[in-house]
Order: C-alpha cells, then sequence, then structure tokens
C-alpha cells in the first residue's frame, strides 16, 4: 500500500488541502526556520482534522537549533484533535549553505539515516500495542505535564524572521542567462517570484532558499549582507555549525 504524501510546500496545495486524512497515522515534517514553523506551514496545518488518530510531529533544523519548533508541532496537532505518539527533530543542510559557509552539507547522512529507521521501526512497536493502551514517557511526557510553549500570537514567524531577512536574501544575478525553465517559481512556496522580471517580493518570501537550490543555471543566488555588523554574525554562526548536531528521538 502506497503512503499518501501531502507536500504542502507547494502553494497549489496548501489552498486546496482541507485538512482530511486517510489512515490512522500521520507523520508531520516541518522545516525550522529562524526558530519556529515557517507561517504559511501553520497556517495550512491548523486545517488538520485529527479525530484522535495517532500523529508524529518531525521538525528539521539545519544544524544551529531545533529551539521550540518541535513543541509548537506537538501542541498544534494536539489542539487539532491528534494524539501523540512520538516525536523527533533531525538535522539537513541548512538552507543557507554556501561554499564560504557549508553548514551542515551532506546532511542528512547515513548516521543520519540509520537513526530515522530506528525511529521507524520503535513508532512500528508501539503501533503493535494497539488498541491497548500506548504508553506514553520520556521527554514526550515532559510535553503533557507542562506548558510546553505558549499560544503562538498571529504573525509570529514573520516578526521572528523579520531580524534574519537583513542578513540574508535570494536576488537573481544574470538574468540574461535565465533558461526560463520555471523552476524556481514551482520551488518558492509563496509564489514571491516575478515570472517577467525574476523580481522577489521581500515582505513574502522566507528565506527558505528553494529558488536558489531549484536554478540549474546559477541565475538565483544567496546573498550575504556586507554591512559590518553582520559579519560578527557570521563569525558566530561558522562556529555553532561546526559543532554537529544528532537526531534526537522522543517516545
Amino acid at each position: 500500500m502506497t503512503t499518501p504524501t501531502i507536500d504542502l510546500t507547494a502553494s497549489d496545495e496548501r489552498r486546496s488541502f482541507n485538512g482530511r486524512i486517510e489512515g490512522d497515522l500521520l507523520l508531520v515534517g516541518t522545516p525550522v526556520y529562524a526558530g519556529t514553523i515557517p507561517h504559511p506551514y501553520w497556517e495550512a496545518l491548523q486545517k488538520l482534522d485529527g479525530e484522535k488518530k495517532w500523529a508524529v510531529p518531525v521538525a528539521v533544523y539545519g544544524n544551529r537549533a531545533p529551539d521550540t519548533a518541535i513543541e509548537e508541532l506537538a501542541k498544534l496537532l494536539r489542539g487539532q484533535g491528534f494524539r501523540i505518539l512520538a516525536a523527533a527533530s533531525f538535522v539537513s543542510k541548512h538552507s543557507f549553505a554556501s561554499k564560504e559557509h557549508p553548514w551542515a552539507v551532506g546532511r542528512p547522512d547515513d548516521r543520519d539515516m540509520s537513526v530515522a529507521e530506528e525511529f521507524g521501526r520503535q513508532i512500528r512497536g508501539k503501533l503493535s500495542s494497539y488498541p491497548s493502551e500506548i504508553q506514553v514517557s520520556g521527554l514526550l511526557q515532559d510535553w503533557f505535564t507542562k506548558a510546553m510553549v505558549k499560544e503562538r500570537p498571529e504573525g509570529y514567524h514573520k516578526s521572528v524572521l523579520g531580524g534574519a531577512k537583513s542578513l540574508w536574501w535570494a536576488s537573481a544575478s544574470d538574468k540574461a542567462a535565465c533558461t526560463n525553465c520555471g523552476g524556481c517559481m514551482n520551488a518558492c512556496p509563496t509564489d514571491s517570484i516575478d515570472a517577467d522580471t525574476l523580481e522577489i517580493d521581500d515582505g513574502s518570501c522566507i528565506r527558505c532558499m528553494a529558488c536558489v537550490d531549484a536554478c540549474p543555471v546559477g541565475v538565483m543566488n544567496l546573498i550575504y549582507s556586507d554591512r559590518p555588523e553582520a559579519q560578527g554574525v557570521y563569525e558566530n554562526l561558522d562556529k555553532v555549525f561546526s559543532v554537529r548536531k544528532e537526531p534526537k528521538i522522543f517516545l
């Protein structure tokens, strides 16, 4: 049986998503931007109808820190009527990674995938006890006995992202080299790229750099601010990202 997949990074998918899901278990993965869940995905996930099904929230971050994203996601899913079976955070290449700043390049690697496979086996083991009572323990239990995180205010991610927007952005360089493949626009989760000019709407851009990754000819580029005050930020982040972070699972 093929497991249905819903890609809410696609704007068309988010618009048509009605919140209904098939099956008894939902695995929800989200990227972590500026230490939280990006607002377009957050809004779409609020359409979910849990119907007391099991859910597994997973946060994927770029080797800095997952911050409160996994707690936010678990709380959202519980609020939508799901029961949390397990949770995890995993590491992937940072969306701002470049030759100058190769943050988490090559992740997830074989070691990460081994942890993911074991996580899947353990989830299956917990489900095998259903419909008997499934025990929740460890850090996952702590989430249920504590307040976790406060209610997320309207526009939270946008306000958090505001400070970072002046440090990094995407821009089209040699527009004459563009092959009009449409890759950047198809990859953009917020429809921020003008098809004719390749100009990017800074207000709606969430700095995911999907357009940079999707461009086959290097027209779309990640731009780092050259402001003096920004250089200290980059140096500090290079130190932070140089320490390998490992996946964490909560059962």
